[in-house]
């Protein structure tokens, strides 16, 4: 059980192991540091991004049902507001 087969993780810890080395010189080079390690990057690395339309209907009730998803938001406009939409905001 897990999210990856044993040999899926055997390969991913195989890819880390010069960083590893590397960066943590002196910890144990065993699967369980090795894989710690690689979530660890991944952690760092991984971003994730969602797009949605606030002229959806089901925008604001997303919102509200999933507020840590629009906790850490940045907003990018990629067309001018009308002059009446900045009016109404």
């Amino acid at each position: 059980a897990g999210l990856f087969q044993k040999d899926e993780r055997d390969g991913m810890c195989a890819e880390v192991r010069n960083d590893f080395v590397k960066d943590r010189p002196g910890q144990d080079e065993n699967l369980l540091n090795l894989y710690g390690y690689f979530l660890d990057r991944l952690r760092d690395n991984l971003h994730i991004v969602f797009c949605f339309s606030p002229v959806n209907a089901k925008f604001p009730i997303r919102a509200q049902k999933f507020p840590a998803v629009f906790s850490g938001v940045t907003i990018d406009w990629f067309l001018a507001w009308p002059e009446e939409a900045l009016i109404a905001v």
